[in-house]
């Protein structure tokens, strides 16, 4: 079966990124890609009086996402694979309707372009990549604004918390049997006795998968600026990805909610793969 891949598209630059990564990733791994963008608002009845204008904002966008599909690639100077690519186009709140769509309709990954700079607005209600990592249960992979798509030969995987193989083990097994890149699985200590009871779950945890067809080496570094530290260890080791777990009590949720964290966060130009508490990978 295909991968599935849903682009939040909202025709700025970063997001064009986001499908340009997600082209190479559909060819990459034989899968197919929807194209989404959200018409902030919604129809509350089909007998409102707004409908006319409605219809008419429809027909704009779509006629847009078909221009930003096919020609605006080529006017920057892109040449995408030929791999399956549908347009959609729905009335909402974006970062919210892309989650219910990817959860719906039984998306492998979401793709969604991340900026640095961030207006005030957005800053106070929160971006539509923050609301996809805080609401998603659909891997996320963040994209920055001219991040190209490399094979991933090298993976950091930071965690915080054993319990985190519970889930995001077999999906982060399942995302890199596209590629066979080394990991690096990062832990971060909170606690100092916390280390060997961590190494030995995560060894028994892939044990478990049999034959995980990577290599990969278990290291700790300390809390602090967890993920500054976390940051600076994947720049460091020159790692091409990384992939953190989102959990509701988590130290990185907590971390989540402080716009300093998000800051780190948003200045990291690599793709980070946002794991989730309850994922929506499919069983191989």
């Amino acid at each position: 079966m295909a991968t599935k891949i849903l682009v939040p598209v909202d025709f700025t630059k970063t997001s064009f990124s986001a499908y340009h990564y997600a082209n190479q990733l559909a060819h990459h791994c034989k899968g197919e890609i929807t194209l989404l963008h959200i018409i902030h608002g919604s129809l509350a009845t089909s007998e409102t009086q707004f409908l006319d204008t409605l219809d008419i904002a429809m027909k704009a966008a779509t006629g847009r996402l078909k221009y930003f599909a096919q020609k605006y690639p080529v006017e920057l100077g892109y040449k995408l694979h030929k791999v399956k690519t549908n347009r959609e186009v729905r009335f909402g709140v974006p970062g919210y309707t892309v989650t219910d769509y990817a959860q719906d309709n039984h998306y492998d990954y979401i793709v969604a372009g991340t900026r640095d700079n961030h207006s005030i607005l957005d800053k106070a209600l929160g971006t539509t990549s923050h609301t996809l990592a805080k609401t998603s249960k659909v891997p996320v992979l963040f994209i920055h604004e001219n991040t190209h798509f490399v094979k991933p030969g090298k993976i950091v995987f930071a965690f915080d918390n054993i319990e985190d193989f519970d889930e995001s083990i077999p999906a982060f097994m399942r995302f890199n049997h596209l590629f066979g890149a080394a990991v690096l699985f990062v832990h971060v200590k909170t606690d100092p006795n916390s280390k060997n009871k961590a190494v030995n779950t995560l060894i028994n945890e892939i044990l478990k998968l049999q034959n995980p067809r990577f290599s990969f080496e278990v290291k700790s570094i300390n809390g602090g600026d967890t993920i500054q530290s976390v940051i600076d260890f994947t720049i460091f080791e020159k790692a091409d990805m990384l992939v953190l777990v989102h959990r509701k009590r988590s130290l990185f949720q907590k971390m989540l909610s402080r716009s300093v964290s998000i800051k780190a966060i948003d200045k990291i130009h690599l793709p980070i793969l946002w794991l989730t508490e309850q994922n929506g990978f499919k069983k191989a």
